[in-house]
């Protein structure tokens, strides 16, 4: 099992909304493909924002603590078919429960509980080394690159014919936090 660190969210070179994950010692990433909805609520917890009302995974929360139970940790613990799988793990007078969750849900909790994040299983074969991801002046396109080698990824928005509205901006933003990893 290897603890890791939520080190951002934003958007892979196909504007696609993934979670990037950096091991402790910073030489391993995994780049996992999310919903914008919990990029978004990941994104608001790491920037230290509150929005008015509070979101899904906040209300969880506080019905989890009002309940004298505590989420310990998030295991991202398995792989299968390009999907991950995760557990959130509560402590509760009944002793740990194991909970099981999208990668994307259960990340959005352990950012608010201030909990650790672990990759475990298959999904260690999964992660990126970094010296592959910084090979080039733009890091971004590198580590859409190597996914896409290591994940097989359906670009279902093409499929669907949908728009994409993210700006350029956030794109910036990205690659900016795909940089900063390299540094």
């Amino acid at each position: 099992m290897l603890r890791m660190v939520v080190e951002g969210v934003g958007f892979d070179h196909r504007k696609q909304t993934v979670v990037v994950l950096k091991d402790w010692d910073g030489q391993k990433l995994l780049p996992i493909w999310i919903g914008p909805s919990e990029a978004k609520a990941i994104a608001l917890e790491l920037e230290g924002a509150r929005p008015g009302r509070p979101l899904s995974h906040d209300l969880l929360l506080a019905a989890l603590i009002l309940a004298q139970h505590k989420v310990t940790r998030v295991v991202i613990n398995d792989l299968q078919d390009s999907t991950f799988f995760a557990t959130v793990d509560i402590d509760t007078p009944e002793g740990i429960k194991h909970i099981d969750a999208r990668p994307s849900d259960a990340i959005a909790i352990a950012v608010r509980a201030k909990c650790p994040v672990f990759v475990d299983g298959n999904v260690e074969d999964a992660l990126i080394e970094m010296s592959d991801v910084v090979t080039s002046e733009n890091p971004a396109e590198d580590l859409g690159e190597i996914a896409d080698e290591a994940l097989p990824f359906e670009d279902v928005a093409a499929d669907e014919g949908s728009t994409d509205p993210r700006s350029d901006e956030e794109i910036e933003r990205f690659k900016r936090l795909i940089g900063d990893l390299g540094d």
